[in-house]
């Protein structure tokens, strides 16, 4: 099942491509979306299709923070009724609960958390595992950016983290974000003072926030999403555990281990399917688009050991992961599936 967000994820592109001397429509073609996407904000369309675009964008223009210098042109009133609801609630607390619950409206392929530890409050951003660099930059800072116009320009997180590696100049990243962020880390996620949750917004309006809730949680109510969709998002959080088992993650959906099977069983697949093509698809990604160490990709993957995960990839591959990661070195702008061989 395709993952699909609003075309407002392409704010500004139409425009910032033309800076850069790129024809926006040439661009959507060659990935397949339709030119509409240019210009009409609330259109559903491909997840994985966007980003594609974005990376051939950077490509082509040379400009590595291609995705950032987008972000930047972004509003909170650009998400619609999901900003609204966000903006007017009382608090930050408030505000990024409102944005974990109604994200799937923007982008379906995007979930968030919030954790709380000690004096510190980490707000995880989960992406798919087929994500690159532009679209995990626009991820993020999107996020930063939505952050500092509920909390004031002035505010800055703690931490900053990416899965990819680091970039070869660090300014917009710096400038954007407020501080020198993370790579080849684990997830991705902003870390932030946990006082600043209780925070009280400037522009709430409860009574607002009540209405424009009602109305998402009345469309929240008609989603439908094919269960498989959401055992692989959960596959994707619990792996860097080491303990994604069919039974957590059953757990995890409110159901026992048996009645998982039946559904995905009457959707044409199994845990065993989706788990092993989410981790193929995750190597593809980790390999060729950060330059973590083996034994990090293996950490991330939930194997046991270094050794297992290199049996698990050559059987997967027909080759080390060295010998994959070398050979597609020069290729980073390729769809992680793209990579990975049928069996």
């Amino acid at each position: 099942m395709s993952q699909l967000g609003r075309s407002a994820g392409l704010t500004g592109f139409l425009e910032f491509t033309r800076e850069l001397g790129l024809d926006a429509h040439a661009l959507a073609a060659a990935v397949g979306l339709p030119g509409e996407v240019l210009s009409q904000p609330d259109l559903r369309v491909s997840v994985e299709l966007m980003c594609r675009m974005l990376e051939m964008a950077a490509e082509q223009s040379g400009a590595e923070d291609f995705a950032l210098r987008l972000a930047e042109r972004r509003r909170i009133s650009h998400m619609g009724a999901v900003g609204l609801v966000i903006r007017e609630q009382p608090n930050l607390r408030s505000a990024l609960a409102a944005y974990a619950r109604y994200q799937w409206l923007q982008n379906d392929a995007y979930s968030l958390t919030l954790e709380e530890f000690g004096d510190q409050a980490i707000l995880r951003i989960h992406g798919p595992p087929w994500q690159q660099r532009q679209a995990a930059d626009l991820a993020v800072t999107t996020a930063v950016r939505l952050l500092k116009s509920v909390m004031g320009e002035a505010w800055k997180p703690l931490e900053v983290r990416f899965t990819h590696a680091a970039p070869a100049r660090m300014e917009s990243y710096r400038r954007l974000l407020g501080v020198t962020p993370l790579f080849d880390q684990d997830g991705m996620a902003i870390v932030m003072r946990r006082a600043d949750l209780d925070v009280a917004l400037p522009a709430a309006d409860p009574e607002m926030a009540r209405d424009l809730a009602r109305y998402l949680d009345r469309m929240t109510a008609d989603r439908r999403t094919q269960l498989r969709d959401k055992v692989a998002d959960l596959i994707v959080a619990l792996l860097p555990d080491g303990v994604c088992s069919v039974e957590r993650v059953a757990q995890q959906l409110g159901m026992d281990r048996r009645t998982l099977h039946r559904r995905l069983s009457a959707e044409g697949t199994t845990f065993s399917d989706i788990l092993d093509a989410t981790r193929r698809e995750m190597a593809a990604s980790l390999l060729v688009n950060s330059d973590r160490p083996l034994q990090g990709v293996a950490d991330i993957l939930g194997f046991s050991s270094l050794s297992a995960f290199a049996h698990w990839f050559r059987r997967k591959f027909a080759q080390s992961a060295s010998a994959y990661r070398n050979r597609h070195a020069g290729a980073p702008h390729r769809p992680a599936e793209a990579l990975v061989p049928a069996e």
